[in-house]
């Protein structure tokens, strides 16, 4: 091959990599965020021997509302639906606890009702503890995805047999399997029990014995992994 065509198809995938590796590292922090803005609607009804404590009311509701949207991106539906009275006890009655800011934007009050448009900063991380501390989130509540890894540099065998070894202990990986071999390159099906935004923060972060990787996320639900042995260790003596 001309040497020039070689350090030009070098450059253009060097290129590529640096994209899609922002475009994974973006992705791999697609999980749970750790606090997210909602804007909400509050009401209470107005009773006349107190009226002002509709306003307070109003509040409390809207707070609620917010905690509530931020438990359903974390709870999957059907672990909600069947764990309704414990997330009702320990999170909605309590949702005073997880609102970090809030800031009311608009009132008013109309056939008995006042109600009030709210902005609330929800602690994501503080549901999610709260959650696990309760039984209510465990590693099997978490929705089950099946991802599609392409990995290259396959021919080094002992590599490639030590990147499946260490998938296979990943935690939330249930089963793995080889779909497609093709020379230097095996695509893989993973059972992952999660988000794939977790998927691969676990698998850059993870610690690698015999090999290393560069991650990208092509799509969703399809990942590229560029699989090289690792480098000899120098002797220093």
């Amino acid at each position: 091959m001309d040497p020039r065509r070689c350090t030009l198809c070098w450059g253009i995938l060097l290129i590529i990599a640096l994209v899609t590796t922002g475009i994974g590292d973006a992705a791999a922090q697609s999980a749970t965020p750790a606090s997210k803005t909602f804007v909400v609607v509050g009401s209470s009804p107005v009773q006349k021997e107190n009226p002002n404590a509709a306003k307070t009311q109003a509040i409390a509701d809207s707070k609620r509302r917010a905690v509530e949207q931020m438990t359903a991106e974390i709870v999957p539906l059907e672990v909600l639906v069947r764990q309704f009275a414990a997330v009702d006890t320990v999170i909605y009655t309590q949702a005073d606890k997880f609102i970090q800011y809030y800031k009311m934007l608009g009132e008013r009050q109309q056939n008995g009702q006042y109600r009030v448009l709210v902005q609330a900063k929800v602690s994501g991380r503080m549901i999610q503890e709260k959650l696990r501390s309760a039984g209510i989130l465990t590693s099997d509540t978490r929705p089950l995805v099946r991802l599609s890894l392409t990995v290259t540099g396959t021919d080094h065998l002992s590599s490639f047999v030590l990147f499946r070894s260490h998938l296979n202990k990943m935690p939330g990986v249930e089963n793995v399997q080889v779909r497609e071999i093709l020379p230097n390159q095996t695509t893989l099906s993973v059972n992952y029990r999660g988000t794939s935004g977790a998927f691969a923060e676990s698998l850059l972060r993870a610690p690698k014995d015999g090999f290393t990787t560069r991650v990208y996320q092509e799509s969703d639900k399809a990942f590229r992994i560029d699989l090289a042995p690792a480098a000899p260790v120098e002797n220093q003596g």
